[in-house]
């Protein structure tokens, strides 16, 4: 009995090796899971939420109320911008104060901060 499942084991090893697949079959079975896998992709990325730094800061800028320094006598844009930011880039702080409040400064005058 050992002598027949010996025979049945090489007969299915023999016919286990006649099945090789051709190189074009293997690229074509590539190709289709490296398909899939692509489609399942993207599919996932309309599913899930967005949830990239962008769409948080335009959460965040629709519930915080824009900030504003009353103008004093004698301040300018300058000055203003040495009060609210001692250790930052003052030119460029000016520069963003003008493009928002436009150049003069009046007393009393609402300046709107970037």
């Amino acid at each position: 009995m050992s002598i027949a499942i010996d025979n049945q084991f090489a007969a299915s090893r023999q016919s286990h090796s006649r099945k090789r697949v051709s190189m074009s079959t293997y690229r074509r079975r590539r190709a289709v899971i490296a398909l899939a896998f692509l489609t399942f992709a993207l599919a996932l990325s309309f599913i899930l939420p967005d949830t990239s730094v962008a769409a948080e800061q335009g959460e965040v800028v629709s519930v915080v109320a824009q900030k504003y320094v009353v103008a004093l006598t004698g301040d300018t844009m300058w000055s203003i911008a040495q009060r609210v930011d001692p250790y930052g880039n003052i030119t460029l702080l000016v520069d963003q104060l003008v493009i928002i409040n436009g150049g003069t400064v009046t007393p009393g005058q609402k300046i709107l901060l970037p």
